[in-house]
């Protein structure tokens, strides 16, 4: 018999997956999930599923060794990414059906980039489905929200590692963060203690300088701030992306879910799929005016906690994105 505790995590985690799948009929489709380790979103059982990620199985199991919420169940790696394309990656899998990546996206050095690999490996009307990091809720929540301006750049450059900036950032910016007592009292986002020490910034420019990779958080979102990225780069590099399902961050949650389809003509209004997404994004009690990542919040529209789950709207280097 489970244990209370375990009981509680495992109908957490069925939740998130209904959650990410709304929509979606597996059987009989084809996809890729990356970044599994022992909680895959998509099961072998349930739909030809292909795991991938920047190591084996037995590596993983050495990285995370002592956390055992990792590496117990790990799941054998089909595909070590490393230098080449997704698409080249996986061969004559492509194109896939879908592909799952949940806090992934955030991680990737070259945003622009990598959705344009995802569109690549996808068929027309395959649909890359993403769990993303709400900045307000974790350890980001200092941090500035991600600048299309950094995007392009990261995109021109080709960018196989996280940028010196965005490094510096994440490790200067970074809090310990309690994602449920910020849900209980926003007020207490004024008072959280930076994570890292001035020798963690010394020492990771001497690595970056290296060449080494840095693992951080290289992309900032807010689920509205998200929809406004997507929208400039459909617009303007030509990505081939519709918004098809979007749950807003849920009550005592940090984290929002994305679908997006590859589609060949492009219908998507995403400056009104913004402002809907910053409408009915949910806020914690005591929500000051100005928040602490200094975005002033409009109270008109907004719904603060507590609040019940909403019905979803349909609508790395060494060559690798991620880490």
């Amino acid at each position: 018999m489970a244990t209370p505790d375990r009981a509680a995590y495992e109908a957490m985690m069925q939740r998130r997956r209904e959650r990410l799948l709304s929509g979606v009929v597996l059987s009989g489709l084809r996809g890729v999930e990356i970044g599994p380790l022992s909680r895959p979103v998509v099961r072998r059982h349930e739909a030809e599923v292909y795991y991938v990620d920047h190591c084996s199985a037995d590596d993983l199991r050495k990285k995370y060794s002592g956390d055992h919420a990792h590496i117990d169940g790990i799941e054998e790696v089909d595909f070590i990414w490393a230098e080449q394309p997704l698409v080249e990656l996986i061969g004559g899998k492509a194109p896939l059906d879908f592909i799952v990546a949940a806090h992934v996206i955030e991680h990737v050095p070259d945003l622009c980039g990598w959705l344009k690999e995802m569109s690549d490996a996808l068929k027309i009307g395959g649909r890359l489905l993403l769990i993303i990091p709400d900045k307000r809720f974790t350890f980001d929540i200092y941090r500035r929200l991600s600048s299309f301006e950094e995007v392009i750049q990261a995109w021109r450059e080709r960018r196989r590692r996280p940028g010196l900036r965005l490094v510096m950032d994440h490790l200067a910016n970074v809090v310990t963060a309690d994602t449920w007592k910020l849900w209980d009292d926003y007020a207490l986002a004024d008072h959280l203690h930076y994570h890292h020490g001035p020798e963690h910034l010394s020492l990771a420019a001497r690595e970056h300088a290296e060449g080494k990779y840095i693992d951080v958080h290289c992309w900032v979102f807010t689920p509205w701030h998200f929809m406004h990225l997507m929208g400039r780069m459909v617009r303007e590099t030509g990505l081939n992306f519709d918004l098809r399902y979007f749950l807003t961050t849920q009550d005592h949650d940090l984290e929002f879910y994305v679908q997006l389809q590859k589609v060949a003509a492009l219908t998507t209004d995403w400056a009104q799929e913004a402002e809907a997404a910053r409408r009915g994004a949910l806020w914690p009690k005591n929500m000051p005016d100005v928040p602490a990542d200094g975005l002033l919040r409009e109270m008109a529209g907004s719904t603060t906690q507590p609040a019940t789950i909403r019905e979803p709207v349909p609508v790395k280097t060494r060559g690798r994105f991620w880490r």
